[in-house]
């Protein structure tokens, strides 16, 4: 199976099918293209700063990609005769320590219809497939969004070593896959 290889998926309130997989290099400038779209806003929450280089951003989450414990997962949706990317999770996992660290961004118009939340299974179940037990994120304590998605999904929190930011943490196991609502 090729990187392009699409699988839809149903999400409430998506105009039809998304597709999630592994991103590849040759999605260099659909994801520098995602990055730009984002308002400032999501834009400040998903790399909690400012930032302005997003080929080289979006170079860096596809060329750690050639690593198993690296990657990107992209949320597409055809429109307009060509595939978007609407949504990104990017993950590095740590093999010493069986823990991956994330980080999840959904373009504003699709924001609160799913996207995030589908992104996020499809991250643990891989995290669980290769035979991690944890994941964690940060966000800034400002991301309601954020923070609301991964309580759901059942992460706890903690202080994050930034002021700024929250940490949210999970143990992983076989049943990972299913969000709770």
């Amino acid at each position: 199976m090729t990187n392009r290889a699409r699988s839809g998926t149903i999400i409430a309130g998506a105009p039809g099918p998304v597709s999630i997989r592994t991103a590849g290099i040759g999605d260099l400038d659909r994801l520098a293209d995602h990055f730009v779209a984002l308002s400032p806003v999501a834009r400040y929450d998903r790399f909690m700063g400012a930032v302005d280089n997003f080929e080289r951003i979006a170079f860096d989450c596809l060329a750690r990609g050639r690593r198993t414990e690296c990657f990107t997962l992209v949320a597409e949706w055809r429109g307009w005769g060509r595939d978007i990317i609407i949504g990104e999770a990017s993950y590095a996992f740590d093999r010493d320590r069986r823990c991956g660290e994330f980080a999840i961004s959904v373009a504003d118009r699709w924001q609160r219809r799913g996207i995030g939340s589908a992104l996020l299974c499809a991250l643990q179940y891989r995290a669980v497939s290769l035979g991690y037990v944890g994941l964690f994120g940060e966000t800034l304590m400002s991301n309601v969004a954020m923070k609301d998605m991964a309580r759901k999904a059942g992460f706890a929190f903690s202080r994050s070593s930034d002021w700024r930011a929250v940490r949210f943490d999970k143990r992983l196991d076989r049943n990972v896959a299913r969000l709770e609502a």
